[in-house]
């Protein structure tokens, strides 16, 4: 009965892996109600890199035309989320980081971008008028903020501006009259504010209108402070990434991945024999998870750097496996019967295994938020796909292991062999 139920789990597993394989490959038009959209499959959905997809990357250095003393980083980071608005609104499918002391802008797909550093440097306005009128006098100007973010605030969304010491004086006496509307001027856009909105301590809540978005918001703050550090983006350098170099890369990813795969597979069978199939059906459901864990990761995006923590994943879960499976054997050899030298192998090394996924994961977390952008994707994938295999080889391999010994093979078809002193011990 045992050895049947074990059997039909295994037929289960193979199909579900088919599926799963099928739906991380392949690509197809959706059903009638969702025919404006088709379904990418899983590998396909991964955010790539400019060097896997093709395009032009843009470096500048960074100037700041301010003679005050401000937090230069913060100014960075904010332009960093209005150059990406900017050139969405411009129909450019772009990816903003920094690299060092310069911010990199990637244009995906773009081989031949008009006015892209104009674009860049376009000049942020930000302004409160009591009227609405491009000739009113500014009552209060970007020099009067502090901080400015875009936050949610129940189903509505919001923009926060703090204000500094000066502007809270100038928001006491514009609100003074305590009925009236103000217009806030943020780029092109106007945003009409009743004086009897959230102002109090210094801080000012705006809720936006219906339709707006989180994103929107971000760009309204990023756009505010953009416009109080004046900052400037000189172009020093240009790279393109041609499609056939896009294509190149990206072949050579997959038979790198597939060709270690294929080694870590072949080394599991060699050693442990058809005892190795449960390390390779491991491997492959591992592989898979880790490939829809990063695809549904919004800001992974596959870099070279990435990619190398990917395969690193691969090659620490394969050494789990073989760890456990020798571990089987040990006890094998000290004279246990199959069945125990399973539970007892698996017994005595998953703590120690699951004490190196640890070991790694940690340092990739505080890695992730202290990195510059290369250093957070290589992080990102590690920490992906370490807690993956962890989950995979700590949890599959000894399920699969029992089940696998209830089917009636000899020991020998696992590679264990005993010592001709010991006697089988129970």
């Amino acid at each position: 009965m045992k050895k049947k139920h074990s059997i039909g789990r295994f037929i289960t597993l193979a199909v579900l892996c088919a599926i799963v394989l099928a739906l991380t490959i392949f690509k197809f038009p959706l059903p009638a109600q969702w025919s404006d959209s088709d379904f990418y499959g899983f590998a396909r959905a991964i955010n790539l890199g400019i060097e896997y997809q093709g395009g032009t990357s843009y470096q500048y250095s960074v100037k700041s035309n301010s003679t005050k003393n401000f937090n230069l980083e913060n100014g960075i980071s904010s332009s960093m989320t209005r150059i990406k608005t900017l050139l969405e609104n411009n129909l450019y499918t772009p990816n903003v980081y920094r690299n060092g002391d310069s911010v990199v802008v990637e244009l995906l797909d773009e081989y031949s971008p008009v006015g892209i550093t104009d674009i860049i440097n376009a000049d942020p306005y930000f302004a409160i008028k009591s009227e609405q009128s491009d000739t009113a006098e500014e009552k209060i100007k970007a020099e009067d903020v502090s901080t400015a973010y875009g936050t949610t605030s129940g189903s509505n969304i919001a923009l926060i501006i703090t204000f500094t010491d000066a502007g809270k004086t100038k928001m006491a006496d514009l609100t003074s009259s305590g009925s009236g509307t103000m217009y806030i001027y943020i780029g092109t856009a106007v945003l009409p504010l009743s004086y009897s909105e959230q102002i109090s301590n210094g801080v000012l809540g705006a809720t936006l209108g219906s339709g707006s978005t989180l994103d929107q918001a971000n760009y309204y703050a990023s756009e505010i402070v953009c416009s109080k550090y004046d900052l400037s983006f000189e172009e020093n350098g240009v790279t393109t990434f041609s499609k056939e170099d896009a294509k190149r890369n990206v072949i050579m990813a997959v038979c790198l991945t597939a060709g270690l795969f294929a080694i870590c597979v072949a080394i599991l069978c060699i050693v442990f024999k058809k005892l190795g199939l449960v390390g390779s059906l491991v491997m492959l459901m591992a592989l898979l998870l880790q490939i829809i864990l990063l695809q549904a990761v919004p800001i992974f995006v596959l870099t070279g750097p990435s990619l190398f923590a990917s395969l690193l994943c691969m090659i620490i879960g394969a050494m789990s496996i073989y760890l456990m499976f020798n571990k089987m054997h040990s006890e094998y050899k000290m004279g246990k019967i199959l069945y125990a030298s399973v539970k007892f192998g698996y017994d005595k090394i998953w703590l120690s295994i699951f004490d190196m996924y640890l070991v790694l994961l940690f340092p990739s977390v505080i890695t992730y938020f202290f990195g510059s952008y290369f250093v957070k994707q290589f992080a990102m994938a590690l920490i992906c796909g370490l807690s993956v295999w962890s989950f995979s080889t700590l949890l599959f391999t000894m399920s699969f292991s029992r089940w696998f010994t209830n089917i009636s093979f000899k020991n020998k078809d696992y590679g264990f062999k005993r010592e001709a002193h010991v006697d089988e011990l129970k």
